[in-house]
């Protein structure tokens, strides 16, 4: 891949532009959740029930986390709204959840979607991390005196948490028990500077976001390298948010004042550059969470323009 502005047609927006081989293509942006619902009334009923009735809401508030369950299952975690924003594609179904039998979500912000169906919520008002089965039925919480969780992945079935007030890393199997921790303050190797997100595969990337980098390190939090610097040049990063592989490896990172996304090898160099300021398609107002399923299709919530832009790699 080549960093290379999009290139607008008829029928595709992908990047690079010809005649160099296309390897991002923009397939869809939801803005309006009433695309999704396959009816109105439905759509309706659960609006009215959300929001008494008003006809101003029907779309996001302020998405800021993603993650895509193996089923295809999108789930936005929108703070603004207080919720989870629960999409189904193919099925045209949408819901929300924004209470559970543990109380109201306050400020969700993170998620991670379970093999088994399970869905882990990262809630950074609450200072914990609720837990609910492929029903959505309320399971448990994982508490530790969290100052700010916000990132979360499933990694080799343990579950990683990104504590950005305490600029560590959590790692807890997935009932919840604590396992083992990793990170302090600083800006040396290892070290953290409000991390935000994470994702592995054969190492852990994490959003190391006001360090401005991605550091790179083992499943026990050893270092191991780190790419990026302060800046808002291609290879740079100004405020990084999220971070997400594609099936071969490349590492995708959103940065949400350079409103983009770029894509890296696995040890850091510069591929491609994908995006710029704007409200059209391909184009971002603070970006925030990515995520990519099995088949790459890439999803990145379009924050500021309250909406999700879907994308895929093509190998």
């Amino acid at each position: 891949m080549e960093q290379a502005a999009a290139q607008s047609s008829s029928t595709e927006l992908v990047w690079p532009p010809p005649p160099q081989k296309a390897r991002i293509q923009h397939l869809r942006t939801i803005s309006n959740l009433n695309e999704v619902a396959s009816e109105q009334g439905f759509f309706s009923r659960v609006m009215n029930f959300l929001f008494g009735g008003t006809e101003s809401r029907h779309g996001f508030v302020q998405p800021v986390g993603i993650a895509v369950s193996q089923s295809g299952v999108i789930y936005i975690a929108d703070p603004g709204a207080n919720c989870v924003h629960i999409l189904n594609l193919d099925e045209k179904e949408y819901s929300v959840v924004s209470e559970t039998k543990a109380g109201k979500l306050k400020s969700p912000v993170g998620l991670a979607s379970a093999s088994n169906g399970y869905l882990y919520i990262s809630d950074s008002e609450r200072k914990e991390i609720l837990v609910l089965d492929e029903d959505l039925s309320f399971q448990f919480v994982i508490r530790n005196n969290f100052v700010r969780p916000t990132g979360i992945q499933i990694i080799n079935g343990k579950l990683f948490i990104v504590d950005t007030g305490q600029n560590k890393i959590f790692i807890f199997d997935l009932n919840g028990k604590f396992i083992s921790e990793f990170g302090r303050r600083g800006s040396g190797d290892g070290e953290f500077n409000y991390p935000v997100q994470l994702c592995a595969r054969n190492s852990i990337y994490i959003v190391d976001a006001l360090n401005f980098r991605i550091q790179m390190c083992d499943v026990s939090g050893k270092f191991a390298g780190q790419f990026g610097g302060i800046g808002n040049s291609a290879g740079s990063f100004a405020n990084p948010k999220s971070i997400a592989l594609d099936s071969e490896g490349h590492v995708y990172v959103t940065d949400a004042l350079m409103d983009n996304f770029q894509i890296f090898d696995s040890q850091g160099q510069l591929l491609l550059v994908v995006g710029s300021k704007g409200n059209g398609d391909g184009e971002f107002m603070s970006p925030s969470g990515i995520a990519i399923d099995a088949n790459d299709t890439i999803y990145i919530v379009d924050s500021l323009n309250k909406r999700l832009q879907i994308f895929r790699y093509m190998k």
